[in-house]
């Protein structure tokens, strides 16, 4: 295929998708900012779409902030100018109700704005950022990918709907624009500015007792997952789901991971599946007195709690030459970075993390 003639560079040269300016909505994130970064530093302009002014430390690449809201025609209009693709990770995420009905404007309405406007600006590579609950859940024996039907009926959620919601749109004809998506598990690493998983992982170090379902999932580092988006630029195949999943972790050996690394929890037991129901029927009946109840410990986080969400990523890890650390580093550098910034200074860490 010949080039068009704005994929010529000074020189005559053809231009190269490692090289292409990006928008990265989200970016002020967790996932989106890890992105950015990682875009920054192998030599894209970034500009990073963000809602609020995003923390920025020490060494962190230049990056053109863009403050504004993805649902205003405005601010997406000015954020696709001059960009050759879009990495869309910007997202409302909750396992939790959803009372003003945010996740259908965020994820479904923004997301397919988003996709007319970059179709219509020119853009070329589009990528989505989604979550392993639009995926399957299989066994240890037999984990699903990415064409296993769908299964989690158990742990639907508003948020879980719209993202599948949103990939049927991605993943629609967008005429000359290319779009994928990846779907990573539970991501952990530093700067997990809300924070998502890291609550969890700090929830568990200040924990002598830790009683946990015997669910799992599987993790990925924030930077092998960074990688894999930037990769996904040139070498995803579009219109294809990628799994960008790391190993599966039990919640009770999550929580033995992090002992190791702080101490804490001193002992973990194991709840028995047979405790789901009646589990999610005291805190429904609580959750009725407590709106804290209602959101943290919602119908579908409690089942998700129990849910070993057996997933495969063969398919990312054959694309973007992925190569996953021990679950061990990912998290020694969350609770690390956590400690360092402030968001949790009671931590003892251990120099060297105890082996289980």
């Amino acid at each position: 295929m010949g080039a068009r003639p704005d994929d010529l560079a000074e020189g005559g040269a053809v231009s190269d998708p490692s090289d292409w300016p990006v928008l990265v909505t989200g970016a002020g994130g967790f996932v989106g900012g890890h992105v950015a970064r990682e875009l920054a530093r192998a030599g894209h302009p970034v500009r990073g779409l963000t809602r609020r002014p995003p923390p920025v430390e020490p060494g962190d690449p230049p990056i053109d902030w863009r403050l504004g809201d993805l649902r205003d025609p405005a601010t997406r209009s000015a954020a696709l100018a001059g960009v050759r693709a879009v990495v869309h990770a910007a997202s409302w995420v909750s396992l939790g109700p959803d009372s003003l009905q945010q996740a259908e404007a965020t994820n479904v309405e923004a997301t397919r704005a988003l996709l007319t406007d970059c179709a219509a600006a020119g853009v070329e590579r589009f990528v989505y950022t989604s979550t392993l609950h639009t995926l399957a859940a299989g066994t240890a024996d037999a984990p699903a990918d990415e064409e296993t039907p769908w299964n989690l009926q158990g742990v639907d959620s508003p948020y879980a709907r719209t993202k599948r919601a949103a990939e049927r749109w991605v993943l629609q004809d967008w005429g000359r624009m290319e779009c994928l998506v990846l779907c990573p598990g539970m991501v952990i690493g530093p700067r997990d500015v809300r924070p998502t998983s890291t609550r969890l992982l700090l929830a568990m170090a200040r924990a002598p007792l830790a009683l946990i379902p015997n669910g799992g999932i599987p993790i990925v580092d924030a930077f092998v997952l960074a990688r894999a988006h930037r990769l996904a630029l040139s070498t995803g195949e579009p219109g294809r789901r990628y799994a960008v999943v790391g190993p599966y972790v039990s919640y009770p050996d999550l929580a033995r991971l992090v002992a190791q690394v702080a101490g804490r929890p001193q002992w973990v037991l194991t709840l028995p599946d047979g405790a789901e129901r009646p589990l999610a029927r005291l805190l429904g009946w609580a959750g009725r007195r407590s709106r804290w109840l209602q959101t943290h410990a919602a119908p579908a986080i409690v089942a998700g709690a129990f849910l070993r969400l057996h997933v495969r990523g063969d398919r990312a890890n054959a694309a973007f030459g992925l190569v996953h650390p021990p679950p061990l580093v990912s998290i020694s550098a969350a609770l690390a970075d956590a400690k360092r910034s402030g968001r949790a200074p009671w931590l003892r860490l251990r120099e060297r993390p105890e082996p289980g």
